[in-house]
């Protein structure tokens, strides 16, 4: 098959060497046409060229004639412009000096009416000044009014950020009771506080605060469930400790005794509730659901709000059961405790903080309210104010002043008019007669042109006609000689597309001669493997039939193997029991043990216990009072009183209690901060730290940087040396120069190019090829350090002459060994040293095309 294919390949290719050999001999048959069309066509050119000429001068000499008519025409209609406004003028001029006289009457009665609104003025500029300075004194005490309550508002707004922050950040409340209420993990229902479902009245929040400063935190749980689940999440994540409130159903109790303990307590409360000083009673006066309700009746049932602190002492004496508080938050309690001093402040209070908040933002309202109606009392007194405008009238009377001077002035100067007025007559009328001699004159002249201008018109439409027809016949040529250039690009684009087929068959013909000896290889080495295969196939049937009689061998070991199993099995059963006998009788010897073991470690365990809280004691004293106990016999033991030292020990306890409870959590919280803070100092050390591994890793980059570019830039500077004085002569001078006393990476880079003959102070001052080649010279420098394996110059020759394109192409040579170089350009010595050129062509409209000749490969043609 690939040998069929050979000599397909074969025949194409005679097929397409003689279609070659046609297309080349149609293009050397129409080159001939193709200089004789461009003979036609450079001399139709040339003739064009002539009548063009011709007719540009006739259309100058055409223009200068018309240009000059025209000029002519435009003087002659100003001078009679001219003679009209003279005319004009003297009509003007006399109706002038008879409207002077009226006008000297009308000024008399004029000065007459503004002397009057003179006086009308200044008695109005008196009434505005006083009635500007009352609307100044209200304005100023309204701003003042508005700064009062803008503070005010700006307070109240602050108190509510304030508030809203506390609320946010749960402050006030243990670090276990916030992580409750923001984590979702042990319950879906909602989490309420005590102090967030109940609010009170001014007067009485002080007194709720108090009551209720045990519970306030409480977290209310529906169920047992919900606590267990609370506390758990608590121990696992090791947060501390919350109080919460059990919503507890009310259970039935014993009638009688319930209704015994109800009739005494109701007794206890009427006698309360009578006493002057009883305000009333806390449950009451909490402003709640009315599900939440009862839960704040059963905690402040026997809790009353008392006016004064004596008078609540006096009350719990005779009412011990009872918790009485007062108004400015001071409590006494029925165990006794006594919590007063000066009243708190708002901000402190946790019960109904959020009622409270609500309740702030809804003043707010209020203040921007009043705040509006001020502002719109300052706009309206403002806006008066504006309408008052005391300039305005002062200079309304000023202008009187300067009308009344101008009339008087206008008197006179009316008088001096009337007699300049007829001297100027009598100058226009002798400036009219002369206008009219002049005008005279070019209407004259312009007869003449007009005659002169028709004929060179006439000319001019000659040379046109025939001109017209030699671009007509020009035209054509050009046409007939595209066409010819058309096809000629055709053919030739035909022939290198069959050249191009050629080389691809060639190439078939040579990969098919290829195959057909891979293929050959292929298929001996494969013969190779089948042999190989079927001896090792052999081989195998005689290691599986050795395998075979050595199967039979062990199936019969197996079974012998099997019987003795059985019997060690039978043998195996018997010790397993005696076994199992001998283990009971251990875990009982065990478990007695055991027990013996465990009551010696409880014993022990009580023992350092009681050791423990022996030391204990003995550290809380030292720590507490300073006293180390020692065993000591005292001689008094007798009479000594320890009655009375009991009292005092008790008094002294009393105190300690009264100065309320002892925060548990302070520890906790202290070490949570603690850690905190060893974490942030820990971080702070590891921040500097890494601020100076990063200053001295900069310092490393800096001065690595600083050497890598003092070296690439000294081996720039050789480089450019070099291909300077290639560029230019062995005697030019070139350089690159640094700025002293600067970081490098910083500095700023002179270029100093100085060709023979020349001095320039900058490279400014060079010319426009010099630059280029100054250019060219550095970017070949810089690309000497870091050469790349193509490189694009876009229009580089432009500005260069001759000689200088010279070398610019015998550098790119050089530099083309190792580098494909790519140049835009419209210079043809720049083309002739290149080795391909790419041209783009449109032959079609809107369609273009890529044309290439490579200059270093001869077209073998075929005579």
């Amino acid at each position: 098959e690939i040998d069929i294919q050979i000599v397909n390949y074969k025949e194409n290719i005679e097929k397409l060497k003689i279609e070659i050999q046609e297309k080349q001999n149609e293009i050397k048959n129409t080159t001939i046409i193709f200089e004789e069309k461009l003979h036609l066509v450079n001399e139709s050119k040339n003739i064009l060229k002539t009548q063009t000429d011709e007719v540009l001068r006739r259309t100058k000499n055409f223009s200068i004639l018309e240009s000059k008519l025209s000029g002519l025409k435009d003087n002659y209609h100003r001078t009679n412009e001219n003679i009209n406004k003279l005319n004009d003028t003297i009509q003007n001029i006399t109706t002038s000096i008879a409207k002077t006289v009226g006008y000297l009457e009308e000024l008399g009665i004029e000065k007459k009416q503004i002397e009057e609104k003179l006086y009308a003025s200044e008695s109005l500029y008196s009434e505005k000044q006083k009635e500007k300075d009352k609307l100044e004194k209200e304005i100023t005490t309204l701003k003042e009014k508005e700064l009062e309550e803008k503070g005010a508002l700006k307070t109240l707004k602050d108190k509510i950020e304030f508030l809203k922050t506390l609320i946010a950040n749960l402050e006030g409340i243990s670090n276990a009771s916030k992580a409750l209420i923001e984590s979702k993990e042990w319950t879906s229902n909602p989490k309420n506080l005590f102090a967030d479902i109940g609010d009170a009245d001014d007067k009485h929040r002080f007194a709720l605060e108090a009551s209720l400063k045990s519970v306030l935190n409480n977290l209310l749980v529906d169920n047992i469930s919900d606590l267990e689940k609370a506390i758990l999440y608590l121990k696992k994540n090791d947060l501390g400790k919350a109080s919460f409130y059990l919503l507890k159903k009310e259970k039935k109790k014993n009638i009688l005794l319930s209704s015994v303990a109800d009739l005494a307590l109701r007794s206890k409360i009427r006698k309360i509730s009578k006493d002057k000083s009883f305000d009333s009673w806390a449950y009451s006066v909490v402003q709640t659901d009315a599900k939440w309700k009862p839960y704040f009746k059963n905690v402040l049932l026997k809790t009353a709000i008392i006016l004064d602190l004596n008078s609540a002492l006096k009350l719990n004496s005779k009412y011990p059961d009872f918790d009485f508080v007062t108004l400015d938050g001071d409590i006494v309690q029925s165990n006794g405790v006594i919590q007063a001093g000066s009243a708190p402040k708002i901000d402190d209070t946790l019960f109904g903080r959020k009622q409270l908040l609500d309740k702030l933002i809804g003043d707010i309202a209020g203040f921007e309210s009043r705040l509006k109606q001020l502002r719109s009392e300052i706009e309206q007194k403002e806006l008066a104010l504006t309408k008052i405008d005391l300039k305005n009238l002062s200079d309304n009377g000023k202008l009187l002043l300067n009308d009344l001077n101008n009339i008087e002035k206008q008197i006179s100067q009316l008088e001096f008019e009337k007699k300049k007025a007829s001297e100027e007559i009598e100058k226009i009328q002798k400036g009219i007669h002369d206008l009219v001699i002049e005008s005279n004159n070019l209407d004259s002249e312009i007869l003449k042109l007009e005659e002169d201008v028709k004929i060179q018109k006439e000319d001019k439409e000659t040379a046109e006609t025939k001109l017209k027809q030699l671009e007509n016949t020009l035209s054509e040529a050009e046409t007939e000689y595209n066409n010819i250039v058309s096809e000629q690009n055709k053919r030739k684009l035909e022939l290198e597309r069959l050249l191009g087929q050629l080389q691809n068959i060639e190439n078939a013909i040579a990969r098919a001669e290829k195959n057909k000896s891979s293929v050959i290889e292929t298929t001996e080495k494969r013969n190779l493997d089948i042999r190989k295969f079927e001896n090792e196939i052999e081989e195998i049937q005689i290691q599986l039939t050795e395998a075979k009689i050595e199967y039979d061998n062990h199936s019969s070991f197996r079974e012998n193997l099997l019987s003795e199993e059985k019997e060690i099995e039978v043998e195996l059963n018997s010790i397993k029991k005696e076994s199992s006998e001998y283990e009971e009788s251990l875990n009982t010897y065990r478990g007695n043990r055991q027990e013996i073991s465990d009551n010696i470690h409880n014993l022990d365990l009580k023992l350092n216990e009681i050791k423990l809280r022996i030391e204990n004691l003995l550290v809380n004293i030292k720590e507490n009072y300073s006293l180390e106990l020692e065993l000591k016999e005292f001689d008094d033991l007798e009479s000594y009183n320890f009655e009375e030292t009991s009292k005092g020990v008790h008094s002294l306890k009393d105190k300690l209690r009264n100065l309320g409870p002892i925060n548990l959590l302070a520890y906790s919280e202290y070490e949570e901060e603690k850690g905190r803070f060893d974490f942030l100092q820990e971080q702070r050390n590891d921040l500097i730290q890494s601020e100076k591994d990063l200053i001295k890793t900069i310092q490393e980059i800096n001065n690595t940087a600083q050497n890598l570019f003092l070296q690439t830039f000294e081996e720039i500077r050789n480089n450019f040396k070099n291909i300077f004085q290639t560029l230019f002569n062995p005697g030019d001078e070139a350089d690159l120069v640094l700025d002293e006393n600067i970081d490098p990476l910083e500095a700023k880079i002179e270029i100093i190019a100085k060709p023979k003959g020349k001095r320039p102070t900058s490279i400014e001052l060079l010319s426009g090829g010099e630059k280029t080649l100054t250019a060219t010279a550095l970017l070949f420098a810089i690309y000497l350090v870091k050469p790349s394996p193509f490189c694009i110059l876009d229009e580089v020759d432009a500005p260069l002459d001759d000689a200088n394109i010279d070398r610019f192409a015998k550098l790119t040579k050089e530099f083309s060994k190792k580098t494909q170089f790519i140049i835009v350009t419209h210079n043809k010595r720049t083309m002739e040293s290149t080795e391909t050129m790419y041209g783009v062509t449109m032959q079609e409209e809107g369609i273009s095309k890529i044309v290439g000749v490579k200059f270093n490969e001869e077209l073998a043609v075929s005579s």
